[in-house]
């Protein structure tokens, strides 16, 4: 991998984390209302986080 490579990985990784956190933040905020939600909302609100969360593993781990 090139220098430049590991710059642009590193400048999307900065430009994605904070969208990626206010997805997450806003899905665990509706999901503490869960009870008042159908139960196809909950399901996928439980997909985004789901999937947020990988996108953010993935974000997280180290480059090779």
């Amino acid at each position: 991998m090139t220098d430049s490579d590991t710059d642009a990985f590193r400048t999307l990784r900065h430009d994605l984390s904070n969208p990626l956190a206010a997805i997450l933040a806003e899905t665990q905020l509706l999901l503490l209302n869960e009870a008042s939600l159908d139960a196809e909302t909950v399901e996928g609100l439980r997909e985004i986080e789901a999937l947020a969360r990988r996108m953010r593993e993935m974000l997280a781990a180290p480059r090779r």
